[in-house]
């Protein structure tokens, strides 16, 4: 675990009703990311052959969609559950809700430098992500993060492919943008993983921390794709 997040180091008693289910956890963290990490080879060995700007843009819509719905659920996450979490854990959320605010204007203006605009609704391949992000908020506290906390790890399968592929295609604003997600990234997942750890106090916890990282797991993986890039534009 990062030794940024808050409550690395801390020692508190995790339900053990979530021992049981590590295993499953970690093998869902692990297959999720190895596919989306696959799905993101293949982009950019289908990029090498037509080095058309157009597909990066369609690449980075959904990326960038991501950045700003993670901006809006946390919030929403904060206002509805937050004082049920202790202060530093408000603030440690207020602070990933921030840096994702950053993404969101950092990767946009990589799709305006290449020609395009950057998504103020979720594009198609975002949708059933966005959808299915917002039903958690209305199911328990621990749904939503548990949700992000699956969607971010499988993400970080993304980026060996966008930090080679800004090498290679001179993006400098690619690498310098994504070094810094990189970074955040770690702390998110600390914390994701912190909170899921801390607050799941029994069974009915358990339940739904799973159901979201099965769900979740699912849907990253169906989405991070290099099929039909061009027709993935926001309003289709």
């Amino acid at each position: 675990m990062p030794t940024d997040s808050p409550g690395a180091g801390e020692h508190h008693q995790i339900y053990g009703g979530l021992r049981e289910v590590t295993d499953e956890m970690e093998r869902l963290r692990a297959s999720a990311t190895a596919e989306v990490q696959r799905r993101s080879h293949k982009f950019w060995a289908e990029f090498e052959q037509k080095r058309d700007p157009q597909m990066l843009i369609a690449w980075f819509i959904p990326r960038c969609w991501r950045e700003i719905d993670y901006v809006f659920m946390l919030g929403e996450e904060i206002r509805r559950y937050g004082l049920s979490f202790e202060r530093r854990h408000i603030t440690a959320l207020s602070k990933q809700l921030y840096q994702e605010a950053e993404h969101y204007e950092s990767v946009g203006r990589i799709i305006e430098r290449l020609g395009g605009n950057a998504p103020t609704e979720p594009p198609l391949s975002a949708r059933p992500w966005s959808e299915f992000l917002w039903q958690c908020l209305d199911r328990h506290r621990l749904s939503a993060i548990a949700a992000w906390y699956m969607s971010e790890t499988a993400a970080t399968g993304t980026f060996e492919g966008i930090m080679d592929g800004g090498r290679r295609y001179e993006l400098p604003d690619v690498v310098r943008t994504y070094e810094g997600i990189i970074k955040d990234e770690k702390f998110h997942l600390g914390l994701g993983r912190v909170i899921i750890e801390r607050y799941t106090e029994n069974a009915d916890d358990v339940e739904e921390v799973m159901r979201s990282l099965r769900r979740m797991a699912d849907l990253v993986t169906a989405s991070h794709t290099a099929i039909d890039l061009y027709d993935d534009r926001v309003g289709g």
